[in-house]
């Protein structure tokens, strides 16, 4: 007779299965700062971590998108600070807040677009192109601001960061709102099935046709893109943009895509699973801030834990895959 829960089994299987590791991690730090500290599931603290996290996935949608190809990018922290800090020494002089916004946007565009034509055209090693990329925008920002921190003084501006609609930040719908799209274009579209086919094997897609040089330029433009929108948004919760706002951003947004199981050696992963790793490193920052821990400690504690997540992560996933092949082997 046949069994009408083994089907169901198998189903829960592979859902439970595709799940990335790292969201039972989200799980338990949340559950174990509840514990240590009950105001941690305040609705307050849960506002200000997914507005925290707003920043940081935002950052975190290009790098996933680099990643997949198999490929990294540097700048993304210098990217942020230099478009802050020129949106805000234009509204400092007279510019109209859109247009100097689509002026931060623009040098993470063209920031992007340097990346792809060094990697893509001209095959330089894409750790030392955006490395350099990485300095020259560390550098421009410095220059820009004048080694100082520029109040904006917007109502406009300072509303995109600490504004809200009901009780949740307008940071937040703005975060929601990108990862939908982008979503729709990594699963829906020719440009992701594009970004996943050039990951999985760049030779196979370039036999099958792909224009592998100019999806890659897209991806590093893609990235810039959402970098600068990030730098802008973290200048927002201010009102103010510093030359040195986003050098922090660079580690935790390659760590919030990784632990969030996008493989460097690409075509594996996706937005889900950044989006869980970016709850988690903030969820670890904010548990660790309300347990009075010093600045100083939280990053080494951080790094700490991502390690240990990453290696859980990969010893899984040794362990699945020794689990198929003795499967097919059973079967076959």
């Amino acid at each position: 007779m046949h069994d009408a829960s083994i089907p169901r089994r198998n189903l829960l299987f592979r859902i439970v299965s595709e799940i990335p590791g790292v969201t039972y991690g989200v799980v338990f730090l949340a559950i174990l700062f509840s514990i240590i500290r009950p105001r941690f599931m305040s609705v307050n603290n849960m506002l200000l971590i997914a507005r925290h996290s707003s920043v940081l996935l935002v950052a975190s949608i290009g790098m996933t998108m680099v990643i997949l190809v198999s490929q990294i990018d540097l700048s993304v922290g210098s990217v942020m600070s230099l478009s802050g800090v020129v949106a805000a020494y234009a509204i400092r002089n007279g510019m109209d807040l859109v247009p100097a916004m689509a002026l931060g946007i623009v040098c993470g565009l063209v920031t992007g677009a340097l990346n792809g034509v060094m990697v893509a055209v001209f095959k330089f090693d894409y750790w030392i192109a955006t490395f350099g990329t990485m300095g020259i925008g560390a550098g421009m920002a410095l220059v820009v601001a004048n080694g100082e921190t520029l109040a904006v003084g917007s109502a406009g501006f300072g509303w995109i960061g600490n504004g809200r609609i009901g009780r949740i930040y307008i940071l937040t719908y703005l975060a929601v709102i990108f990862l939908t799209v982008m979503w729709f274009v990594l699963k829906k579209t020719r440009f992701g099935y594009n970004i996943y086919s050039i990951g999985g094997s760049e030779q196979a897609a370039r036999l099958s046709g792909l224009n592998v040089v100019r999806n890659r330029i897209y991806v590093y433009m893609c990235s810039g893109f959402f970098s600068a929108v990030a730098g802008l948004m973290l200048a927002s919760m201010g009102n103010s943009a510093s030359p040195i706002a986003g050098a922090d951003y660079s580690f935790d947004v390659i760590a919030a895509v990784i632990i969030g199981g996008t493989s460097f050696d690409g075509g594996r992963g996706g937005l889900f699973g950044t989006v869980m790793g970016t709850l988690l490193v903030r969820i670890l920052a904010s548990g660790l801030n309300l347990m009075n821990i010093l600045p100083t400690w939280q990053k080494a504690i951080i790094g700490i834990v991502i390690v240990a997540i990453l290696v859980a992560d990969v010893l899984g996933e040794k362990r699945k895959r020794r689990r198929d092949m003795m499967r097919r082997y059973r079967d076959g």
